[in-house]
Formats: structure tokens, sequence, C-alpha cells
């Protein structure tokens, strides 16, 4: 078995074989018909699609055979493809045996080539439904805006899902089709591909996490904190983002590349990701580097994921702000002059020090600006201007981790 970009969605979720023997066909006076079949194939199926050019086609239906009995009958769905006369058609049908193969009729009133036949191959991963579902983190990392369900008129699932019971993967995938330029078109193609996932592939639903337009809007799919469908065998712990459009320039219209929109959408989607599932943006991955078996994202976005990767980890660090740490000890300490608190900063900062007495009252504040090292200090008077009494004070670094409060032991001189 060999996977090649073929209908929307197809390359993604069915493998095509490798070859397969061209149809007989029988020309009659108002009709062509058509009937091929697949070479014999010993793997778990769950259906399988024919992926054809052609006008005006009445029918197609799919025999099943197991160990040479024909087993069962499937009429095939048939969907109009985003390319000019392109159609699919699939059939669901779930199968262990042994030696299989599927056999096609197609009833026509013109005539039509065939692309490909499709294999919908059983996913073996074992799926947890009792798996209680992952809180996320309380990151600092904004959520992007993301166009909700409701608003992008989702179905409802056709079953129950199954909660991650962990995240460790992250996949970025690209849709084989439906280049959305705007919203509109986004919403319209978003729609498309759950009702295909639906009920072309028999899925419960749509089977990304996420989708993005090329004018860079984001689309919630099903929820991040369930398991997807788009990457067979690999789903537990795996989110799933599917880029709109077609990025692998070996196949027939296929040649787009990343509009900033859409690269800048992706980073920031991924910073919350990584940042609220505890994810590393060093664990994206394109489709491609599961298991091999397609092209998805496609080579225009494939080979931009590595440089991605840092682009991420370099937005998640935008937002953090600068890093302070306290250094070292107050020095002197006890002191009768001025005392002085070390810290140090990864960037520009003004570090402010709230002063208490041990009733808790603040009694002063004090501050330092700088990069690098920054020393701030205090010269025991309180907040008018007044020399404080000797004794013991409490120093509070705003914003800056301490396992307790600094205790400053103050001498006041004569």
């Amino acid at each position: 078995m060999a996977s090649t970009n073929v209908f929307p969605q197809l390359g993604d979720i069915g493998d095509s074989f490798d070859s397969f023997s061209r149809p007989t066909v029988r020309d009659s006076i108002n009709y062509y018909i058509y009937e091929g079949e697949s070479p014999l194939f010993y793997i778990p199926m769950e259906g399988g699609a024919l992926d054809l050019i052609g006008q005006s086609v009445e029918s197609i239906s799919f025999s099943i055979y197991n160990d040479g009995k024909k087993i069962a009958l499937k009429e095939g769905m048939i969907f109009e493809g985003q390319n000019e006369n392109q159609i699919i058609s699939t059939f669901l049908f779930s199968l262990d045996g042994d030696e299989k193969k599927i056999h096609y009729k197609i009833i026509s009133y013109n005539s039509i080539d065939i692309e490909n036949i499709i294999l919908f191959k059983k996913d073996s991963e074992n799926i947890n439904h009792l798996a209680r579902p992952m809180i996320p983190q309380s990151g600092t990392v904004p959520k992007p805006v993301v166009i909700s369900r409701e608003d992008w008129g989702a179905d409802p699932p056709d079953g129950q899902y199954s909660n991650h019971p962990y995240y460790d993967k992250l996949t970025l995938h690209h849709a084989a089709c439906c280049s959305a330029e705007n919203i509109e078109e986004g919403l319209e193609q978003v729609k498309w591909i759950q009702y295909f996932h639906q009920n072309g592939r028999g899925w419960m639903d749509i089977g990304y996490h996420f989708l993005v337009d090329r004018a860079g809007n984001i689309y919630q799919g099903r929820p991040e904190t369930v398991l997807g469908a788009h990457v067979g065998g690999a789903n537990t712990g795996n989110i799933g983002v599917c880029l709109l459009g077609c990025y692998h320039p070996p196949e027939d219209n296929c040649y787009q590349t990343m509009t900033d929109e859409s690269r800048d959408a992706l980073v920031k989607l991924y910073g919350w990701i990584s940042d609220t599932y505890g994810q590393d943006p060093g664990a994206l991955l394109g489709h491609r580097d599961y298991f091999g078996t397609t092209a998805c994202p496609g080579n225009n976005v494939w080979n931009e994921i590595m440089i991605m990767r840092f682009e991420i980890n370099d937005y998640i660090e935008s937002t953090l702000g600068p890093s302070i740490s306290f250094q070292g000890s107050p020095y002197p300490n006890p002191f009768s002059d001025l005392v002085s608190l070390r810290f140090h900063t990864t960037e520009n900062s003004n570090i402010q020090v709230d002063i208490f007495d041990l009733l808790g009252r603040n009694i002063s504040s004090i501050s330092g600006y700088g990069s690098d090292e920054v020393i701030v200090q205090w010269n025991g008077k309180n907040n008018k201007g007044k020399l404080l009494s000797s004794g013991i004070y409490l120093a509070k670094p705003v914003g800056v981790e301490t396992k307790n409060p600094l205790k400053l032991i103050y001498l006041r001189g004569e």
C-alpha cells in the first residue's frame, strides 16, 4: 500500500493501492458501466473509496470479498470534489478476515477515469473511554481568538468522545483542499470537512481539534481535550491542527505556501497549546512523520516545521516578561546605614521591594531599575523619610519569587 494526495481529505485518512487493474467498460445505449477491483489485501478494513474524474455518475456500488466469497454489497455515498469534474464515492464496512478485495461497479451517463482506489484501514489504537479529562494548566500565553463550533454551525458528535489521558504529541496537517482565503469561505469549508468526516468516513465528528484558514482565522474542531481522528494509530495524547489549503507541489493544483497570516496564527495557537497543556514545541511533527504513509502536510509546510518550532518557543518566551531572581543575601545585615538587595533580570526592569514591620504594616517601598544586575538599597527610613527604630523588618520583592520574606536587621545609629 502507498498513499498519495488525492481527493480532499483522502490523503490524510486513507491509503491508495500502488496499482490496480483498469476497469472493464460496457457501453449501452444510455450509459456506461465500469467494473473493476482492488488487488488482494490482508489488513483489517473499515471501508474504502473511489476517486474518479467524470460527470453525470448515476450510481456506484461496492462488493466486498473475503477469502474468495462475496460477503457484502454496499451502495457508495457520492461527494463532489473541489477540482473540476472530480467525484469521490465512499463506503463503510468493518472487516478483519484474511484475504480480501473490493469490487466496484459504476453506472455513468458519460465516460470517466478512475484515479485511485482507497482503503480505510482499521485504527488499531487502544482507546480508553473512561480516562478522566486532563485539566488545562493556568498558563501565561494568551489564547488566540478561536471561532467556536456554534459559530461555524457544527453538527453534534455522533457518539461519545474519549478523553486524552495525557498530552505528548502535536501534529500539523494540511487539508489537501479547501483553500479558504477568508472567514466566509472558511466557515463553509470547515462545515464541509465535518460532513465528509462524519458521513464519508464514518467518524463521530470532524477529525481535527483546530483548523486554520489562509487569512489566519482559527476554528475549533472537536475539543482539544478529547482524542481526535487525524493520525491513525497515534491519536492518544495528540492535538491535531489542520491548515486549510493544499501544499504539496508534486500533486496537481497543490502548490500553495503558507500565508503570513496563517503562519502567525499557527505559531500563536501552538504556543497557547504548548503552554496550556504542558507540551514541548519541539514535539511538533507533520502527519507524514509518524508512519510515512502520507505526504501530509505537504512539502511546502513540512519544510517549515523545524523553523516553526523555534518561532513557537520565541513566542512563548515573549509572553513571559522578564525573568527576575533574587541573588545571595541582603548585605550588610545587620546594617545601620544602607542595606543592599541584589537581583538578576533578563531585560530592563523596574524592581520594587516593599518593607514591612513585624505587625505586617507596609512602612516603605523602594525600587531600582536596570538590566542584568540591579541593586535596590534601603536606608532605614519610612515612606515619609523618617528614620525608623532599630529592629527586625521584612522585605518582600514585588513579582519575584522568594521562599520567605527577607529578614533585615536595622541598627539605628545615634
